[in-house]
């Protein structure tokens, strides 16, 4: 180990050489090596800056104190919300000791001088943090490399050598998190770079970092940047160091976590930037689902840095506001100072015009002509707002072609006196090969409505940087039929596609691997949407779902559907009847109460259901599987749940068609390999529709966008199972294996990781279950290879690699162990039986126990006694203590079904976790001196990864400890701190041995 620190401590020396090299780049601080000191160094610092407000009275050592303890937060991202400041300025008012002083505001962090003014920037390395006083096993720790901003630690960066896997360093920097040590003035670390030399990535600092959030950084040639020292040189010198904290981060208040934009989105805003200096207009290329509204949004926060612009307007259609759009943009503005615009008139957009305030608006093209159409109509109203026409905007539109055609564009650069600029946000442009219909001087093509494309990033592209994923398609529809649209509004023909979706769902959704992702299904028309809608409940009440998806998951599918209502349409009566129907069904089934006066409301609440990104639709039984729409949905919608998109429609145009597939690929799990599009009608037109919608959007192809067809992914399979073949049928060599040689060892974590990956690969084809229909060449068998041989093979895998790692870290001079050490299971040890099947088969023998039954049915009930039993036995492989609490009703159920005849089993293993839940917290209470209320209550909301859970600070509060002394006079626990301390401990512990193992994984 000692010749691996040397080396660390080499590339250590060079990093900070090459931070610290030119003029106006990083200075070492070698004296700043503790925290003490750093806050000294911050102090003296703030002092330096703020002469003015200070008075040449320095701060005394009560002032000092008084700030830290103000500006110090519980976590990395209350720190950040701290550091957003206003106005791109950090400030701190403080009440001077001496009353015969101002009130200083004190100009903590300048981020309008950049590189500039106040901004003064430091390096420090080897900095001692020490023991937590949280833990008692512990010891102190030397970070490796910190860039300090007017004193606060902002970028830290974690360094291994090139023997060890990078992923080392990003799990120390976890380690020092969970041991505490990025506590006190290390919160305001906003950005970690871990790096092995050879491999060099950053992500956002927070409580419990992800792997999947890891960024490489990507230069304009569109080439990774790998080594350490072009990672500083493109990303940590000054002033990029500086713009990554500034201009480049956001704030989700929703997640509540700190987002560093990818290299694309910087590069994007970047290029805005240079144009709108020069006045010019443009647009940007960004695949959909790259995170397009997060980039427009900070272009549009960004753009107000130019003097020459007075407002920046980001433009959405008004449909949008029902959408996620204005939604994610609230999410990210709420730590910012911009004004989202939901008024329900137009007359305080006016306002919010002409209040002389620089900031951006987030409002609807509509509002904006509405006011337009208010001055034409009236001279005194066009005489007191006609100030609004000297206003200099920017107008970010994303998804710039709903937002805006090309006449109401022309109507908006009319009304004002000064050319605006415009900057739309698209993942599908419109080129010469797909340009609109003419009609006068109507721009035709995205560059003619909106300038030069700016900047480009493809599905190609971000398939590649692992942001989407690629596409896999199945062209279902018979290519014999003709090109007759009303043989595909036959009932036989729909009748089919219903027979057929649920039978692709066991794949295309995920059941199969023991997942439940959800899928749109599209139609050409309402009538027919409608249609559909009564066909799929008629096969759900007909039993035609087939028995496999029943076995992982009863009540497969939950369907809805949405669509448009005018009250001028001369189906509108019909449609409303329609509609009511679908509305008392849903409220049915998810106990809700919308009304057809509420159906905003109600597609709002479809719409939450498929995302999935509140907490309370993360759950299965809140989940819709199916939701049939015509067009609704198919544009700037996401939800990473989303795997599947069947459509029942002939072919769109190109744009359409991409943005239609682009909402089944988002990244969700490592399930869900694919975005699937499955068609029903015209195959050969859809064929040949989808490669030029490829040729157009992904860089000229289909390379790398479209899964393998089947015989290249069950060659993959077969050829990586030959290579598994030595050690399923040789029992000996797998004995043996934890003590072979390391080439032996390692041979076989490869071949039990390609296995593994192929086997996820080869389960998501359709072709699986048509076997008997494919020539004997292309037929496979994935299930020869029994449970037990299975489940030895992981354990092994698992015994061999943990060795091996280990076996590496003690090693004096460790290697590259050329295995993926990071590899987690796709297919092997998934759980297989759903706990609501289980449940069902629980309540399935309650309802039939007293019931006179012959022979053959008490056997095959026996079957089903046995059967319940194996499944909850399978089930505690993945959730013993939930298994546990079934087994036990289970059990009572059998001795006495009468006394569960008029009960629910979910509501009676609900209230049993309930019950056990309450004895668990109430001994704790008890224990303590706890409220048992205020106890419940920082546990319903707990979050482990949380400094400051909510309630805790009630619960802890000095009163009860006082009334705990009072009642335990003798307690071991002498003071306030080291009870409050003990009880966040316990409460921590208790939540993740007791609580949370009983919750569903649902």
């Amino acid at each position: 180990m000692a010749e691996t620190k040397v080396k660390e401590a080499q590339m250590e020396k060079t990093l900070i050489d090459h931070l610290t090299k030119d003029a106006n780049q990083w200075r070492l601080r070698e004296d700043l090596k503790t925290i003490p000191q750093l806050w000294a160094n911050f102090f003296q610092i703030l002092e330096d800056n703020n002469r003015d407000q200070l008075h040449d009275v320095p701060l005394t050592q009560n002032e000092k104190e008084t700030i830290r303890t103000q500006i110090t937060k519980p976590n990395f991202y209350q720190a950040a919300k701290f550091l957003a400041g206003a106005n791109r300025q950090v400030r701190h008012h403080l009440k001077r000791d001496d009353s015969s002083l101002p009130d200083a505001d004190l100009l903590i962090l300048d981020n309008t001088n950049i590189a500039g003014g106040t901004s003064v920037y430091e390096v420090v390395h080897q900095v001692e943090v020490n023991k937590s006083s949280l833990s008692r096993l512990d010891q102190d720790r030397r970070f490796d490399v910190t860039l300090l901003i007017n004193g606060l630690p902002l970028i830290h960066i974690e360094l291994k050598t090139p023997n060890f896997p990078f992923m080392d360093a990003f799990r120390q920097i976890q380690k020092y998190i969970d041991e505490d040590k990025f506590g006190d003035i290390y919160n305001f670390v906003e950005m970690f770079v871990v790096t092995n030399g050879t491999n060099t990535q950053y992500i956002a600092a927070g409580q419990n970092l992800r792997p999947n959030f890891l960024i490489s950084w990507i230069d304009h040639d569109r080439q990774q940047v790998n080594n350490y020292l072009d990672f500083a040189h493109e990303v940590l010198s000054i002033p990029m160091a500086h713009h990554m904290i500034a201009d480049y981060t956001v704030l989700d208040d929703n997640a509540q976590r700190i987002i560093l934009l990818r290299p694309y989105q910087i590069q994007a805003i970047q290029a805005i930037f240079k144009e709108s200096r020069k006045r010019k207009s443009g647009f940007i290329w960004h695949a959909t689902g790259s995170g397009k509204t997060l980039t427009s949004y900070k272009v549009a926060r960004n753009l107000l840095q130019i003097p020459s612009i007075d407002k920046t307007i980001f433009l959405i259609d008004r449909k949008d506001l029902d959408m996620q759009t204005v939604t994610a943009f609230q999410t990210y503005a709420n730590n910012d100072t911009i004004d989202v615009d939901e008024t329900a008139n137009s007359f305080e957009l006016t306002k919010q015009l002409g209040d002389g305030n620089r900031n951006v608006i987030v409002t609807t093209r509509q509002k904006l002509q509405t006011i337009f159409k208010r001055m034409e109509n009236s001279p005194e109203i066009a005489k007191k707002y006609e100030k609004l026409k000297d206003l200099r905007l920017a107008f970010i539109v994303d998804e710039c072609h709903r937002a805006v055609t090309p006449a109401q564009k022309r109507e908006l650069d009319r009304f004002f006196n000064r050319q605006p600029l415009w900057y739309g946000f698209t993942g599908t442009p419109i080129f010469a090969e797909n340009a609109r219909s003419e009609n006068g001087q109507d721009a035709r093509t995205t560059e003619q409505l909106y300038g030069p494309i700016l900047h480009k990033y493809t599905i190609e592209d971000a398939i590649h940087d692992k942001k989407v994923l690629g596409f896999k398609i199945d062209n279902e529809g018979n290519s014999n039929q003709t090109d007759n649209d009303q043989i595909y509004l036959a009932d036989a023909h729909m009748k089919a596609v219903v027979k057929q979706v649920l039978a692709l769902a066991y794949r295309k959704q995920g059941l199969s691997n023991g997942r439940r992702y959800s899928a749109l299904f599209s139609t050409s028309s309402i009538k027919q949407a409608q249609k559909y809608y009564h066909l799929f409940k008629e096969a759900i009440v007909h039993g035609e779902v087939p028995n496999r998806i029943q076995k992982v998951a009863p009540d497969f599918p939950r369907i809805a559907i949405t669509y448009s209502i005018s009250q001028n349409e001369e189906e509108s009566i019909a449609n409303q009847a329609e509609m009511k129907q679908a509305l008392d069904d849903y409220n049915k089934m998810f106990n809700t109460h919308f009304s057809m006066s509420e159906l905003g409301s109600y597609n709002r609440n479809v719409n939450d259901r498929l995302a999935c990104k509140n907490k309370i639709y993360q759950t299965r039984d809140q989940q819709l599987d199916i939701v049939i729409v015509v067009d609704r949905l198919l544009t700037g919608f996401d939800a990473p749940k989303l795997s599947t998109l069947y459509l029942d429609r002939p072919p769109m145009n190109a744009q359409n068609l991409i943005q239609a597939f682009s909402r089944t690929n988002r990244i969700y799990d490592d399930g869900k390999k694919w975005g699937q599009i499955v068609t029903f009608q015209y195959p050969d037109q859809y064929s040949e529709a989808i490669d030029n919608a490829l040729t157009l959007y992904a860089n000229g192809g289909s390379d790398g966008v479209l899964a393998p067809d089947w015989n290249t992914s069950r060659q993959r399979y077969v050829q990586a199972r030959k290579k598994l073949d030595k050690y399923v049928n040789n029992s000996q060599i797998l004995d043996t294996i934890i003590d072979a040689p390391k080439k032996d060892q390692k041979e076989f974590i490869k071949a039990f990781q390609k296995y593994d990956q192929a086997l996820a690969a080869i389960k998501t084809y359709d072709e699986l279950d048509k076997q008997d229909k494919l020539p004997v060449s292309e037929q496979i068998n994935i299930n020869d290879i029994s449970p037990e041989i299975e489940s030895t093979l992981e354990g092994v895998y698992q015994n061999v690699i943990d060795a091996l790692k280990a076996d590496n870290k003690s090693e004096e001079d460790p290697v590259d162990l050329d295995i993926d050490e990071d590899y987690e299971l796709e297919s092997i040890h998934i759980k297989e039986v759903d706990e609501r099947y289980i449940m069902s088969l629980i309540q399935d023998y309650i309802s039939t126990a007293n019931q006179q039954v012959s022979e053959s049915q008490k056997s095959e009930d026996q079957n089903e006694t046995t059967q319940v039993v194996d499944y909850i036995d399978q089930y505690a492989k993945t959730n013993e203590s939930r298994a546990n609490q079934i087994r036990s009703i289970w059990q009572d159920v059998q001795d006495n079904p009468q006394k569960y005849m008029d009960q629910k089993v979910e509501d009676v293993l609900a209230n049993s976790i309930k019950q056990k839940n309450e004895k668990i917290l109430g001994d704790l209470a008890d224990d303590f001196g706890l409220d048992f209320d205020n106890l419940n209550y920082v546990v319903n909301n707990f979050k482990p990864d949380e400094a400051n859970p909510k309630g805790m600070g009630d619960l802890v509060s000095k009163r009860y400890f006082d009334r705990y002394k009072e009642n335990h006079p003798d307690s071991k626990w002498k003071n306030w701190l080291s009870w409050k301390t003990e009880v966040r401990e316990k409460v921590k512990v208790i939540y993740n041995t007791k609580i949370k193992p009983l919750e569903s994984e649902d």
